[in-house]
């Protein structure tokens, strides 16, 4: 007598490959893929444009407490500007550009006389596609930020 077991394995009548993804699989991929970058080129230019203007705030109040400082003390307070070290100083402040911020502007040695009077500025910041400019009146020393 031959035993035969009590049990036999059923076999699925539908089997299913797994060898591959499907199509919807991908799609889903390449959409996630899509949003994150997005998302992070939409992260890195707003931070360079918010670079920029906190760059052109610091270096517009640095020179308005510059030109303050001249006429409380009646001398002439010394600006200097340097484009190899991307840093704006006065004997009481030093401002260095932030990451990515560049200037076109040439190296200058600015003297505000308590008047207000100066030599006069024009710097520009790039950062990016973003561009700024902080202007110094040569004749009344006010200051003016440009888009």
């Amino acid at each position: 007598m031959a035993l035969t077991p009590m049990f036999r394995a059923r076999r699925s009548k539908k089997t299913r490959r797994t060898g591959g993804f499907a199509a919807v699989e991908m799609l889903v991929t390449v959409a996630i893929v899509v949003l994150i970058g997005t998302v992070a080129i939409f992260v890195m230019g707003r931070s360079e444009r918010a670079q920029l203007q906190d760059d052109v705030a610091e270096i517009a109040l640095i020179l308005q407490q510059a030109r303050l400082q001249a006429a409380e003390t009646g001398r002439p307070v010394e600006v200097l500007y340097s484009q190899p070290d991307r840093s704006l100083s006065t004997p009481t402040a030093v401002h260095e550009f932030g990451r990515g911020v560049t200037s076109t502007t040439d190296s200058a040695r600015i003297l505000i006389r308590p008047s207000g009077e100066n030599e006069g500025l024009d710097l520009v910041l790039v950062a990016g596609d973003f561009t700024r400019s902080v202007e110094l009146d040569w004749l009344t020393g006010q200051i003016r930020i440009a888009p």
